[in-house]
């Protein structure tokens, strides 16, 4: 018996003029009932009436495999009038003569139309919010080219296409970056045409220069915002348990790397003495400010542990039905939280403070304690004094810390949960903790500061972390308040006045 081998073909440029092929998207289910048909999709579902019986097949068809758009248009047009009307559902491939794809455009938006081969400039040039990255392995050898700014994704089949577009990152006229990546001047033209069509390249200016658009977003955080909301992708997103196969990490962290000894037990503050003391809270909310300078006396041991205690603890822990693979442990703590995941924890390192030495420790947020994270050399208390000089630089090197309270993530509990929102998600419950510990620090008359910044590698180091599994994501000053700064507000104010334009 003689086995040959049959290897897949390879992309020709200059084998011909290019195919524009048409296909619904796999997760659209079509239902024909005579010359009606329905139409069910993750976005909704429509209903089309008297189709006629050769459009109805036509549409089906269009669900398993590709067909020319000349074809798609044939009869009396219906088939692509209902295309161009649910756009979205409709992806497009540019191949060549034998059907071997060179890209696809797959609609992430339901504000895509469907993506002419727009007539590209006498120079072509990649947008700068563009990013490739390539395909899971279930996919190996294909990789996509996607944009915030764009309602499409591109995926680029062949070598060739992903050339071209390297070939783009500069501005230049269509045949040369064809030449450069290996492809005919045709191809080039059709490859650019649906490069303009689905908004991946920046657009020129009448003077040649390129416009820069939107001009006052980084690309970071424009895609940041795009994929972490709806509206802008079309990948699944929420609580969608992506990673049951993984387990779970505990609700509450056990003893970390470098800590040893029991722990520094944290006095427990009494109901009725706080209630007792504590100020109203319109005076707490009206009074909240960052305070950067701090009393001669350091804040005390005492006031860190009612501070963690009223901000972070935890209050209980919720066990999940373990008969579930959804389940999971729910924690309960002082600020709101998505799914009530956990995933917060908190670092201190202490330069002054009364009652304590300096160092790092972490806040056992169930046991109500403190763990040293004892040095294990030169190089971790180095980064401890990178951390602190980090946050002294975040406060425009006005502030000498008495404690840095850095905020870490352990992401794995928001990630096992929830998909696309993970990192948006944690970063919002940063913001409240942030809130709570400044209303609880101002109710107790201590300097609260939060920072807008901090050293994510330093940090690593000086707390003993693996940044991808547990990383900082805030930072906060603790210090105790001088005399001469009020602590609460004895009346509202505001600007509605003198916005209104009138007196009060």
């Amino acid at each position: 018996m003689t086995v040959t081998e049959q290897l897949p073909p390879t992309f020709t440029a200059g084998g011909g003029p290019l195919r524009r092929l048409l296909r619904l998207r796999p997760e659209v289910v079509l239902t024909a009932q005579g010359e009606d048909l329905e139409l069910a999709h993750p976005w909704g579902r429509q209903r089309v009436h008297a189709l006629g019986a050769a459009a109805v097949g036509r549409l089906l068809r269009l669900a398993g495999e590709d067909v020319d758009i000349d074809e798609v248009a044939a009869g009396d047009g219906r088939v692509l009038r209902l295309l161009e009307r649910f756009p979205y559902l409709v992806t497009t491939t540019l191949a060549d003569p034998i059907g071997l794809p060179l890209a696809t455009a797959v609609p992430i938006a339901r504000s895509a139309t469907l993506p002419g081969l727009a007539l590209p400039g006498s120079r072509v040039v990649l947008s700068r919010f563009a990013y490739l990255r390539r395909l899971p392995e279930d996919h190996a050898g294909a990789c996509v080219l996607e944009s915030p700014m764009a309602p499409f994704r591109l995926t680029l089949h062949q070598p060739s296409a992903g050339a071209f577009v390297a070939a783009v990152t500069a501005p230049r006229p269509v045949a040369e970056a064809a030449a450069a990546a290996g492809l005919g001047a045709a191809e080039g033209e059709a490859l650019a045409g649906l490069l303009a069509g689905t908004g991946l390249l920046e657009s020129e200016e009448p003077d040649g220069g390129v416009a820069l658009d939107p001009p006052l977003w980084d690309f970071h955080d424009l895609l940041f915002h795009a994929r972490s909301r709806a509206g802008r992708h079309d990948y699944p997103s929420g609580g969608l348990f992506a990673h049951q196969q993984l387990p779970q990490l505990p609700a509450v962290p056990g003893t970390g790397a470098r800590e040893e000894g029991p722990g520094i037990d944290l006095p427990v503050p009494d109901w009725d003495e706080v209630v007792g003391r504590d100020p109203a809270l319109s005076e707490v909310l009206e009074g909240r400010r960052s305070v950067r300078s701090y009393a001669a006396a350091p804040v005390t041991l005492e006031q860190l542990g009612e501070l963690l205690y009223r901000a972070a603890r935890v209050r209980r822990v919720i066990p999940g039905d373990p008969d579930s693979p959804t389940a999971y442990d729910i924690v309960d703590r002082p600020y709101p939280a998505g799914g009530a995941t956990g995933e917060l924890e908190v670092y201190l390192s202490v330069v002054k403070c009364t009652g304590l030495v300096p160092g790092v420790y972490r806040y056992d947020a169930g046991a109500h304690r403190l763990r040293p994270r004892a040095w294990s050399g030169p190089a971790d208390e180095a980064a401890f004094r990178e951390l602190l000089t980090a946050a002294w630089r975040a406060t425009a090197c006005t502030v000498d810390p008495q404690v840095l309270i850095t905020v870490t993530s352990r992401f794995g509990r928001l990630s096992w949960k929830y998909s696309q929102i993970a990192y948006a998600l944690t970063l919002k419950h940063v913001g409240v903790l942030y809130q709570t510990l400044y209303l609880v620090a101002t109710a107790m008359g201590l300097a609260p500061c939060g920072l807008g910044s901090g050293d994510t590698d330093a940090a690593a180091r000086a707390l003993g972390l693996d940044w991808t599994t547990e990383s900082s994501v805030g930072e906060f000053l603790i210090g105790s308040r001088p005399a001469d700064v009020p602590t609460v507000a004895t009346g509202f104010a505001d600007v509605v006045g003198e916005l209104r334009g009138v007196s009060r």
